[in-house]
């Protein structure tokens, strides 16, 4: 297999173990401190990290949302968020993912809480279920996915003046790979690597617009122009 192949194959069997320890583990939501990220950590956040650590290492130079950066003596960089989503997994919300990236090589986003995943190495981009069949969305793009639309009240008027749907789910990279199916993708807050690197990678046909606290992403241009013409109202 290739370099990006068996990559992949590693952090879906990473993803597999965190599934479990989110079953096994004790104390998951004790909080441990903030990461390197700026984010509170929980234990599970630390859990997942080292279990991607752990088996990732071997292909590259590791950063990460909690420990920062590991230098493996590699070409390449891999960005993990070990979990994306910790305030949903603490509240028992069931959309929390993993989300990893293997420079210019491949990526991997994984709905924990579901078993999705999303892939794109150099076989291509393609989604599926570590479980069973995936559930296909018809495509309809008439659901703006917003996160942190709740510190976003002028945006969220802007959406209900025009009668726009929107959704805000809670875990960045989830939202930017299944905005493929989307209208849109609304983000307005910090930026960091760590949300947003696999799933640019994997979504790198859709249509990206960023600004130095905003990312607008769609799978139409003409909805891309539509929603950020809305947005800069």
């Amino acid at each position: 297999m290739s370099l990006a192949s068996n990559f992949v194959d590693a952090t879906l069997c990473c993803a597999l173990k965190v599934i479990r320890a989110l079953h096994e583990e004790l104390n998951l939501f004790e909080e441990r401190g903030i990461g390197y990220g700026g984010d509170r950590s929980l234990n599970i956040d630390l859990i997942a990290e080292k279990i991607f650590i752990s088996k990732l290492s071997e292909f590259g130079n590791i950063l990460s949302e909690e420990a920062g950066f590991v230098d493996n003596g590699k070409d390449k960089k891999i960005i993990i968020d070990p979990i994306d989503g910790s305030y949903n997994v603490s509240n028992h919300i069931p959309y929390f993912g993993c989300s990893v990236y293997f420079e210019d090589t491949a990526s991997v986003v994984v709905n924990l809480s579901n078993g999705d995943y999303f892939v794109k190495d150099d076989k291509g981009k393609r989604f599926d279920n570590l479980f069973r069949k995936p559930f296909h969305s018809n495509f309809r793009h008439d659901v703006i996915i917003f996160e942190k639309a709740y510190k976003n009240p002028d945006i969220v008027a802007k959406l209900a003046k025009h009668n726009l749907k929107f959704r805000a789910p809670g875990a960045l990279s989830l939202s930017l790979c299944y905005g493929e199916a989307s209208k849109a993708v609304i983000y307005k807050g910090e930026i960091r690597e760590f949300d947003i690197a696999a799933a640019k990678f994997y979504n790198s046909n859709c249509h990206w617009h960023f600004e130095d606290d905003l990312i607008v992403m769609s799978p139409k241009k003409e909805y891309l122009d539509e929603v950020l013409s809305i947005i800069k109202e």
